[in-house]
């Protein structure tokens, strides 16, 4: 599995989560491809044992990551994300049904960039992921790891 500059990775257990989503990216032309994991034990094997594993050049510019998945839940998915070298950059948005302060919280102490509440109404639905998608790929800059130019911590005054 290649994976592109403008890549999505989402992982939700909701199979209509997913298809909306795709629709939402499709419709606006947002991502290249969408790379859907139905929990996060698959997505784990994806970034550290399968063919992500030996990517140095290009990384997916965003992950959706749902909060209650089976299994492994979204926090200890973002936490093993978030603690690893070679994915740390990659933007990771909270995508979840809950919209308790202390989820959102969590969330961020756990080092995501964002956390969006999703809507049951599918239409607001697919304007929330197209308004995510428009920021993380049109405005967003995202880290180049291993690019010519890379000269690691900055040091000195500003």
């Amino acid at each position: 599995m290649d994976i592109e500059q403008y890549d999505i990775i989402l992982v939700d257990d909701s199979p209509e989560v997913a298809e909306l989503t795709r629709l939402a990216l499709g419709t606006r032309k947002l991502a290249d491809k969408l790379t859907w994991f139905a929990d996060a034990e698959l997505a784990e094997e994806f970034f550290f044992q399968g063919d992500y594993a030996s990517r140095k050049d290009l990384h997916p510019y965003l992950i959706l990551l749902d909060l209650n998945l089976p299994l492994m839940s979204g926090h200890d998915f973002l936490k093993i994300i978030k603690s690893n070298a070679a994915t740390s950059h990659i933007p990771v948005v909270m995508f979840s049904s809950s919209d308790d302060q202390r989820d959102i919280n969590q969330s961020y102490e756990l080092g995501a960039n964002g956390y969006v509440v999703k809507s049951t109404d599918p239409k607001e639905f697919m304007g929330t992921v197209a308004d995510t998608g428009i920021y993380w790929r049109n405005r967003n800059r995202p880290a180049r790891m291993g690019e010519a130019g890379e000269t690691g911590p900055v040091s000195g005054t500003a």
